[in-house]
């Protein structure tokens, strides 16, 4: 019940860069964004491996117009949920960068780690890769920490 109530906590604070979100908070929604994207593979997975492997085998002509609709609608599906929960991601990893204690300023590191997706994907470079890692394991430290872990006023 608590895993419902913070799921839907994130659709309708989805705009909301003001407040706090909780160790809970965030991390229930983490596991549901996760949960939920493994159903969508399971239900269409087998369709979409087995589309790749006739593909990697130049094997064209045994694939049935069923298995490419199903990928197909798979990977629409992927990407339109991925598009969708990107602003409210990010509002969810600024409450959460608040309630640790540090101020608005920090919000720049998912900022960044977007940028330096982008960045790889286009350059393929190990640098960009590397610093990627470094910000994405300082906010998995900043993500772990508790409330007001970060703050002077303790």
């Amino acid at each position: 019940m608590i895993m419902v109530q913070a799921y839907k906590n994130y659709w309708r604070k989805y705009l909301d860069f003001s407040g706090r979100a909780c160790l809970a908070d965030f991390w229930l929604v983490v596991f549901d964004n996760i949960l939920l994207t493994v159903v969508v593979l399971l239900l269409t997975g087998g369709s979409i491996w087995g589309l790749a492997q006739q593909l990697l085998h130049n094997d064209v002509s045994g694939i049935g117009l069923g298995v490419v609709g199903i990928a197909a609608l798979a990977l629409i599906i992927s990407l339109f949920y991925g598009l969708a929960t990107i602003i409210p991601n990010l509002s969810l990893q600024y409450r959460r960068i608040l309630d640790t204690g540090l101020s608005a300023r920090w919000f720049a590191l998912p900022v960044v780690a977007w940028l330096l997706v982008i960045a790889y994907a286009i350059f393929q470079n190990g640098l960009v890769l590397l610093a990627l890692a470094v910000v994405e394991l300082v906010l998995l430290v900043i993500n772990l920490a508790g409330t007001n872990r970060f703050s002077h006023k303790r």
